[in-house]
């Protein structure tokens, strides 16, 4: 529920940073899947994101944030904010090449945590809403329409806390006009998935995090 929640707030930060942004009136040039989230994406994440989109070129949020980076997603910079807050932090905000509605296709945003949900209550119900995959400590997809991994990760935030977190949220949200009906879940986790990979490299984490390198078969509906 907390993540279909903060679909709608995410796009309205976005849709106003685009905005506000004094070089909002400059494109950005197109991108072919691998090549956004700074090439994060593998093949199969790219394969996703281009049946997501119904297409083979994208660009990402243009401008630059009120700190003076720019809005384009770094890895670097994405693991350097993970403490910040969400209006702060360096999100991938990946839009279909040509769109004029400034709503983006998906949005991945990483950030420091005390915590995960918990598995317990997971059931093998034929239908739900809810998928679970054996990825990291905790993921989860909402149908089409978000994705979440925790995986762990130890991360201080020098001068604002004295114990670091354990754990690294990866959130991905797809907006409802922008997204392909033929998109599934699994498109959403396949995406996502091939970004924390990339992210928990940058931090430092890959082994401690122990993601897959394929989305599991395995899942867990609740």
């Amino acid at each position: 529920m907390a993540l279909r929640s903060a679909v709608g707030a995410t796009v309205l930060i976005l849709s106003v940073s685009a905005c506000s942004s004094n070089d909002s009136d400059k494109k950005e040039p197109s991108l072919t899947a691998s090549q956004v989230c700074d090439s994060s994406l593998d093949s199969s994440a790219a394969a996703a994101l281009r049946r997501m989109g119904s297409g083979e070129k994208f660009t990402e949020l243009p401008g630059t944030m009120d700190s003076g980076e720019p809005n384009k997603f770094s890895l670097k910079r994405a693991a350097n904010t993970v403490h910040e807050d969400m209006t702060q932090r360096n999100q991938c905000a990946v839009y279909k090449a040509g769109d004029a509605t400034g709503h983006p296709l998906i949005d991945v945003d990483f950030s420091a945590v005390k915590d995960h949900p918990s598995m317990d209550g997971a059931s093998q119900e034929a239908e739900s809403e809810n998928v679970i995959y054996p990825i990291g400590v905790y993921a989860k997809t909402h149908e089409n329409t978000s994705a979440a991994i925790y995986f762990k990760c130890s991360t201080r935030d020098a001068g604002k806390i004295k114990e670091p977190t354990s754990f690294i949220q990866g959130s991905l949200y797809s907006t409802p006009d922008q997204i392909s009906p033929k998109t599934t879940g699994r498109d959403l986790m396949t995406v996502l998935s091939a970004i924390t990979r990339a992210m928990a490299k940058q931090l430092g984490c890959t082994s401690e995090a122990a993601l897959p390198s394929q989305v599991p078969d395995v899942v867990i509906r609740r």
